[in-house]
């Protein structure tokens, strides 16, 4: 069945495993290294564009940044940080944002030093146009609800799978599990939805972010293989 993406959200989160607290009191401080860093890399960021959250305790202090009309945010906290781009179009605009993600992360964790990673979360969603519309997509949930619990049905490496329209994947030796939900698309003009969000806990493999980036990519293309799609 022929495919098209029409629309991609990616989102990437990390988790310390404790709180940084070795540098909490220079920590709105981080604004001058994002700063440079996204300036090294061509993006200008507006003066109003960033700002400071004390929260209310120390442990709920942060650093928040929105570029390109809010469609690209950012977050910097002091147990991780986290990363959203919204209504991305094409594959080189994922893997841009695949970058931006990675070269804001390497400045906070470049900043709080004792930040050690414990959790990496990506997680990319996508709406379809399919040859067939509503109808063909109906037909692809419904063919997915009935896969019964198997080993790796749609071939991503995964050792046990709990069968639903929702599907937790998980490889213990790479120390993954991938969550896969296949669902009519409720956004104008697609048909499918197709979300893929992989876990990787501290010591996984694929280990470096850009290598996870790409692990989840290959994730969602086997599982539209899987499901008989073209994706074009």
């Amino acid at each position: 069945m022929d495919a098209r993406v029409d629309r991609t959200d990616l989102h990437c989160e990390e988790v310390f495993a404790r709180p940084a607290f070795s540098r909490v009191g220079s920590f709105p401080q981080i604004i001058e290294p994002v700063y440079d860093a996204f300036d090294a890399a061509g993006f200008r960021i507006p003066s109003d564009a960033m700002r400071i959250e004390n929260g209310d305790s120390i442990a709920t202090a942060k650093v928040s940044l929105s570029l390109f009309s809010g469609f690209h945010s950012f977050e910097a906290r002091l147990d991780g940080f986290e990363a959203h781009f919204l209504d991305l179009r094409s594959p080189n605009e994922v893997e841009h944002a695949v970058d931006l993600a990675r070269l804001f992360g390497d400045t906070v964790v470049n900043f709080l030093p004792d930040g050690k990673p414990a959790r990496t979360t990506i997680t990319t969603s996508r709406w379809l146009a399919v040859g067939g519309g509503y109808e063909a997509a109906d037909a692809v949930v419904r063919s997915v609800a009935l896969i019964h619990e198997s080993s790796d049905p749609f071939r991503i490496g995964a050792h046990t799978m709990a069968s639903q329209v929702a599907f937790a994947c998980t490889n213990q030796d790479s120390n993954w599990t991938a969550f896969v939900t296949v669902a009519r698309s409720q956004v104008p003009d697609t048909h499918l939805f197709l979300h893929v969000a992989s876990e990787y806990a501290q010591g996984s493999n694929p280990g470096h972010f850009v290598d996870k980036a790409r692990h989840v990519e290959e994730i969602w293309s086997s599982v539209a293989v899987s499901l008989g799609l073209t994706v074009a």
